[in-house]
């Protein structure tokens, strides 16, 4: 009895009960902090995102024209609710613009995959960490029909413009 109370006692000293350790739920999404491009014919999408609390981080992304016109395309959170990860996008002028839920459904520290087969489109939605300055980020209309996809291929903004 003796030894698995002392078990007990230095698996609760050893971070168990470690309020830190407990705490940072977002932990396995920290890559994903910072300001991020994509530079297309029609201009730049950006994307940025940052620390919002220990069980969220929030996102935007927006389209920069040639012509220096900013177009907002969404508002976005990751975040962990109720023991669950979700990726939860507000576009401009879809889903009369609402939240729409889309569960983790796997990540690691590389990158995530988030769906909704009831939504229209996107059913899935996957970040993936190539190297510590580029992300490959795609949506698509889940296992059923993956051949329908749009790719979006992200690099870090080391000196970012900043747009109000």
């Amino acid at each position: 009895m003796k030894k698995y109370t002392a078990f007990l006692t230095l698996l609760i000293l050893s971070g168990f009960s470690n309020p830190a350790i407990q705490k940072n739920k977002m932990e396995p999404f920290t890559w994903i902090k910072g300001e991020w491009a994509m530079h297309t014919g029609r201009g730049t999408i950006t994307e940025s995102w940052k620390v919002t609390n220990d069980s969220t981080y929030s996102g935007e992304s927006k389209m920069i024209k040639a012509n220096g016109e900013v177009k907002p395309l969404e508002n976005i959170q990751l975040v962990y609710r109720n023991k669950e990860y979700f990726y939860i996008p507000i576009t401009a002028g879809q889903n009369e613009e609402k939240p729409v839920l889309f569960k983790l459904t796997s990540f690691s520290k590389n990158g995530f995959v988030a769906e909704n087969p009831d939504h229209d489109f996107p059913k899935r939605i996957t970040y993936n960490l190539v190297n510590k300055d580029s992300i490959h980020a795609f949506i698509d209309d889940g296992p059923a029909n993956p051949e329908k996809k749009l790719n979006f291929y992200y690099s870090r903004e080391v000196n970012p413009v900043v747009i109000e």
